[in-house]
């Protein structure tokens, strides 16, 4: 299958050279000239539990893509969706599907203004994946793949997608209830990711804190009411199970919200928090707290120059 990968940030690098070391033809789409540099020059160097190695794969910007893929895996951050898939126009024709593994809701709809939704997988995936340099990337951690097509159907590329991610070790399953899983996620991230980038603290610094403690599962206990009251049957006790987890697993980890605001950068609030509070008024129910957690995030992304630290 013939794949590009746009965002070879640590997601997409991962999943595009899993891909490719399963015989795909795979190409590395993406902004960071100095990443795609490396990863023609010396190959992409993936370390993963069954080691470290170079992987030959096409890196390129996306001006210098010509070939029309089966399918586009969209891996950059939800803010940027729109501006890549513009980027990508030149190479999306009619035969052209587009899978997104990205955080949040409202991904489908984005891409929707660019193909059918039928020629639309959405999914949602929990590997862990680190960005160490130009060229290289670590993910030492298990994870999921959970996907189906955007309008609850079965087709060809869907179980063709679904036999090379697993032929690649990326543990895909073919699910109706994806939007159960992804709706999971974003109660996941809405707590942790929020609470880790306003406190400045790592996952295991904040929880350890009674109040960062109460009110990540404050979060959860909203974001999934949110879910159930649109009809997703996210289930409250699974996302929780998560949370300890990752109190208990993954303290040193920085989430990419938290990274994004030490750096200055604009997060994915939008389309986390962001997303969450717009289905509740839809629905009419508020969420207070998923609501705080997103004003002060974007109080501070508005104010970044003014910081006094």
């Amino acid at each position: 299958m013939k794949i590009n990968v746009i965002g070879a940030g640590a997601m997409g690098s991962l999943f595009g050279g899993l891909l490719r070391e399963c015989g795909n033809d795979v190409t590395l789409v993406d902004v960071n000239k100095a990443h795609i540099d490396a990863i023609n020059e010396k190959g992409l160097n993936l370390t993963t539990a069954s080691g470290s190695r170079h992987i030959k794969v096409n890196a390129k910007l996306s001006t210098d893509v010509n070939d029309k893929p089966d399918l586009i895996l969209l891996f950059t951050k939800t803010l940027y969706s729109v501006d890549a898939l513009e980027s990508a126009k030149h190479f999306i024709d009619e035969n052209t599907y587009i899978m997104t593994l990205q955080n949040g809701l409202g991904n489908v709809e984005v891409i929707e203004k660019y193909v059918p939704k039928e020629k639309i997988i959405v999914g949602m995936t929990n590997f862990p994946s680190d960005l160490e340099g130009p060229g290289s990337v670590t993910s030492l951690g298990k994870g999921i793949v959970v996907a189906m097509s955007a309008n609850g159907k079965q087709n060809p590329m869907l179980q063709n997608v679904e036999e090379q991610f697993n032929k690649a070790g990326l543990n895909c399953t073919i699910s109706e209830d994806v939007f159960v899983h992804i709706w999971e996620k974003v109660a996941f991230n809405a707590a942790l990711n929020t609470l880790t980038a306003v406190t400045r603290l790592r996952i295991g610094d904040m929880s350890s804190t009674k109040q960062g403690y109460d009110l990540a599962f404050e979060i959860v206990k909203e974001v999934v009411s949110v879910a159930n009251k649109c009809g997703i049957k996210a289930n409250l006790e699974e996302v929780n199970k998560n949370i300890e987890m990752a109190f208990r697993e993954h303290g040193d980890h920085m989430p990419s919200m938290m990274q994004d605001m030490i750096a200055k950068r604009q997060t994915e609030i939008e389309f986390i928090n962001g997303a969450v509070i717009r289905q509740a008024e839809a629905v009419g129910m508020d969420v207070p707290v998923t609501r705080v957690l997103y004003s002060l995030i974007k109080t501070i992304q508005q104010r970044y120059n003014s910081q006094v630290m």
